[in-house]
Formats: C-alpha cells, sequence, structure tokens
C-alpha cells in the first residue's frame, strides 16, 4: 500500500490533502503510509479484537473518520507508539468513563482511517469479521496479526492460549489458517454464553513468539 492508494480514497470522500514522497498531508496533519508489515499486521490484530472504525457525521458537513481502540493503559501506551512508529500520529490515552480500570484511544486520522479501511475493515458494527486477504496469505503477518489478536482478546493458561469471539465464522477461518500458515493445530470453536449470550471460543498450544 502506497500513499497514492490513500490519496485516492481521499479524494473520494472530498477531503483536501497533497503527498509528500510516502506521506499524506492535511492542513491539520502529516502521516506516514508505510507499506504493510509486521508491525502493520500486529495492530491490525489490535483493531480487530479491541477496536473499531466509525463515520461520524460533522453538523457542517461531511464526516469525522475515526479509529477506537480500548484496554488497559499500559498496552494502549505502547498501542500510541506503534502508532507513531507507523503513522507518525500519536493519539492520547484517555480514561474510558464507562468502565473502571480501562482506557481508550481515538485516532482521529482520515488516512489512516482509510489505510485499514483498504487493508479490509468495515465501518461501523463489527460483523463478518475476517482476516484481511493480503495478511491471510503471507504466514509472518498472519502470524502477527494473531499476536495482536491474542493481546486484545486471548488468555495463555497452561502453555494453550483461549482465544475468544463473537462470531465463529470468523474462528473458523483462523483454525484453518492457523494450521494452513502455521502449522498449528487448533479445536474447532465451541460455545459458552456469558450473560445469555452466545460466545464461540478456540484454544492452542501458545508457541507464537514476535519477531520485530
Amino acid at each position: 500500500m502506497d500513499a497514492s492508494t490513500i490519496s485516492k480514497l481521499l479524494n473520494q470522500a472530498h477531503i483536501w490533502h497533497k503527498i509528500d514522497n510516502d506521506t499524506i498531508c492535511t492542513k491539520r496533519t502529516r502521516t506516514r503510509i508505510p507499506e504493510i508489515n509486521s508491525k502493520v499486521a500486529y495492530l491490525a490484530g489490535i483493531i480487530t479484537g479491541d477496536g473499531s472504525l466509525t463515520r461520524i457525521r460533522r453538523k457542517k458537513g461531511g464526516y469525522h473518520y475515526r479509529i477506537n481502540i480500548v484496554g488497559h493503559k499500559e498496552y494502549l501506551q505502547y498501542t500510541t507508539t506503534l502508532l507513531n512508529d507507523l503513522f507518525s500520529y500519536k493519539p492520547q490515552v484517555l480514561r474510558d468513563k464507562r468502565k473502571s480500570n480501562c482506557y481508550l484511544i481515538n485516532i482521529y486520522n482520515a488516512a489512516t482511517f482509510f489505510y485499514f479501511t483498504q487493508l479490509g475493515f468495515a465501518a461501523g458494527r463489527k460483523r463478518n469479521i475476517k482476516v484481511p486477504q493480503i495478511i491471510a496469505d503471507n504466514p509472518k503477518l498472519f502470524k502477527h496479526y494473531m499476536l495482536g489478536l491474542i493481546d486484545t482478546d486471548g488468555s495463555v493458561s497452561k502453555n494453550r492460549i483461549h482465544l475468544k469471539q463473537r462470531e465463529e465464522s470468523f474462528l473458523k477461518e483462523l483454525v484453518y489458517l492457523l494450521e494452513k500458515r502455521l502449522s498449528i493445530k487448533s479445536n474447532p470453536p465451541k460455545v459458552n454464553y456469558t450473560k445469555g449470550k452466545p460466545f464461540y471460543y478456540i484454544r492452542f498450544p501458545a508457541s507464537l513468539t514476535p519477531d520485530f
């Protein structure tokens, strides 16, 4: 992915900008557009687990474009460092007043928003989740995507990873890709209920380690 790809999406959204090498420049920001690498894949896993993309209508017309990520303070501080390293954009970590001991970051940056929609993320309610195709096709990228997903939606116990999601079909895709790309066998998705709502989970060996 390059700056010209993101520029086309910004043009479609009628957002003024210009390109300076690998950087998108608007009136307020300079956003570097990285090639898709292990850190991008890891961040994609984080967004899949604890993030969301939202278009917010402005009173004067047009939209605000936001990526929201929730979590613990220390982990989000690391995430902001990662965002700065990749996109030259560092949001603030804020207290999430809806929950105790929970924090959030809001990325109000159209270039970053469209980077992830181009990668395969949908704006709005999270449904029909799938691993972005370019990540699913590459074992190294998929490994780091899984690491980001595990750090948000997973837990480790007795050298096994427990990963929980609302969508059974997404976990079925992960089971397939874990074996196909990483030679890791997982059980098929099983279901349990939290407050009457079905959640699905898989378990597999804790053998993934980062290399960036």
